[in-house]
């Protein structure tokens, strides 16, 4: 069985299946899918890009008091790019005042940034994701690495932008991006396009990473090889054949995660969440006919295995949980513990940032290990990887220093320069191990059928069955050694699992006896 064939259409929709590397992924029939091209301007070092966004007023900011009413302290220019802040923004709109001041005759300060650009308060969750969100999250259907990182204080909409409604126009930035993957994937006319879909959710809360639709794995370490970059050992994954099953596995994910009041917001993130979605794209060089062929357990083959291409894209879809003053939102206590450890978390983004941004160029150590949260964003700050931040403001006086910071903090980050490439891959490790997982399935099945006692015949057919895997896997060996030099480095592996196989020979001719 192709372990890149999923359902071709939504069907029944459940919760997904925990996804194993060494195991069948348990779904039938294929996927065809879309290779998107990139026409939205990420080359080179444009690779990273920064937005704002400005939430609207809350009521309690709109009553304001008696000393002090309401004022909006943003202006966003209408050409989308430019962000005023100012103590007295009305005064500076008036009098056309623009950039960096101080006027101590007025006694405000004034301050002007440009970013990729600036969302407005009336701004729509449909225009921040078309605008900003979907051509990147979208580049992992070629292979890339794509994140959509929030930031910004807490009680600005962060949770709002990434997550929002599950349903209708408040849909945030993960469920459309489900919607549009799962509808590139069935569009697809390429017919020898086969997809895997997973995901994953996790929380860093208090500096310990936990698994979100597996609770009892908690603790849980950060580790690096060649193959995967930065991953994080234990985390669960879970095969998605549709919108439907990563909403469950969401919804799950959610009641699960961390959060608490706060003078400033009533249901305040208290941890980091990340969710993970990795789209593998197997294609197959050969016509639709011959595809058909290949696909069937008995068909026989000639000239062994064509050259299968993997495109492997990993999405982050990270809402941080947002940057607090204890004296502004009078966390003790528990809630205490837990603005120390996000600030802590949040100062080691910032200090990664400067690191990467240093206008000296001396980028001779950038600090990712100072905490989970920098080390597991390696790759989307700085690295091999698609990234956009989104900035959350509030607009009202009493959110005018942290807006600026953030601010601030945003106009360090748009310097970040990454360097986004194809994960692609001629993939002799896939085609092996999935021979691999066929001669461990046939040999299950023929000791099953023993213990049953089942007639000469089935065992045999069984045998023969298991006796034409190890000969395609011979001729797809033979076949992979002659394409190409990039191979040689793999001829250890190669006789290593001919060895294996020679051993299962062994087995079976014992089991026979």
């Amino acid at each position: 069985m192709d372990n890149y064939a999923l359902d071709s259409h939504y069907g029944d929709e459940g919760e997904g299946e925990e996804y194993d590397d060494f195991n069948e992924g348990g779904s039938v029939g294929e996927y065809s899918g879309v290779d998107q091209h990139d026409s939205h301007g990420f080359g080179g070092f444009d690779n990273f890009k920064v937005v704002i966004r400005v939430r609207p007023p809350l009521a309690r900011e709109l009553r304001g008091g008696l000393l002090r009413p309401y004022q909006c302290t943003i202006h966003v220019d209408p050409s989308g790019r430019i962000a005023t802040i100012s103590e007295n923004l009305p005064a500076v709109l008036q009098q056309g005042q623009m950039g960096p001041m101080m006027d101590p005759s007025m006694l405000y300060a004034t301050y002007r940034f440009t970013f990729d650009y600036v969302y407005d308060q009336d701004s729509t969750q449909e225009e921040l994701y078309l605008r900003s969100a979907q051509h990147v999250v979208l580049s992992i259907l070629q292979g890339y690495n794509a994140a959509m990182i929030a930031y910004g204080q807490t009680g600005t909409g962060k949770t709002y932008t990434v997550e929002g409604d599950l349903e209708g126009p408040n849909r945030g930035i993960i469920p459309r991006t489900v919607e549009d993957i799962f509808t590139y994937i069935v569009n697809d006319p390429e017919p020898t396009s086969k997809y895997l879909v997973r995901a994953s959710y996790l929380q860093i809360y208090n500096e310990v990473i936990s698994d979100l639709l597996k609770p009892d794995r908690t603790n849980l370490a950060i580790r690096e090889d060649k193959r995967r970059g930065v991953f994080v050992e234990g985390l669960s994954e879970w095969v998605v054949r549709s919108p439907g099953e990563v909403y469950q596995l969401m919804a799950r994910g959610q009641s699960l995660r961390a959060t608490g009041a706060t003078k400033l917001n009533e249901m305040s993130s208290r941890s980091h969440a990340v969710c993970i979605i990795i789209v593998e794209k197997c294609t197959t060089n050969v016509s639709e006919e011959a595809a058909a062929a290949l696909s069937r357990p008995t068909s026989s083959r000639e000239g062994g295995i064509l050259p299968h291409n993997i495109k492997v894209g990993k999405l982050n879809l990270v809402d941080l949980a947002g940057s607090e003053r204890v004296h502004v939102t009078g966390a003790v206590g528990k809630r205490l513990e837990e603005s120390k450890k996000i600030n802590a978390s949040l100062s080691a983004l910032g200090n990664v940032i400067a690191a990467l941004t240093d206008p000296r160029g001396e980028r001779t150590h950038i600090p990712y290990r100072d905490s989970k949260l920098t080390r597991i964003l390696e790759d989307s700050l700085g690295g091999n990887c698609r990234t956009t931040m989104v900035c959350t403001v509030a607009p009202s006086m009493e959110a005018f220093q942290e807006s600026l910071s953030t601010l601030k903090f945003a106009n360090r980050a748009k310097n970040i320069k990454n360097e986004a490439h194809v994960n692609e891959d001629l993939d002799q490790k896939t085609l092996l191990r999935k021979y691999e997982r066929e001669l461990r399935r046939l040999r299950q099945e023929l000791q099953r059928r023993s213990k049953q006692l089942v007639d000469k015949r089935s065992l045999l057919e069984a045998e023969e069955q298991k006796r034409r895997a190890e000969a395609d896997k011979l001729a797809a060996l033979t076949a992979l050694e002659k394409r190409s030099k990039e191979f040689l480095k793999e001829k250890e592996e190669k006789k290593a699992l001919e060895m294996k196989i020679r051993a299962m020979q062994v087995s079976v001719h014992r089991e026979k006896e």
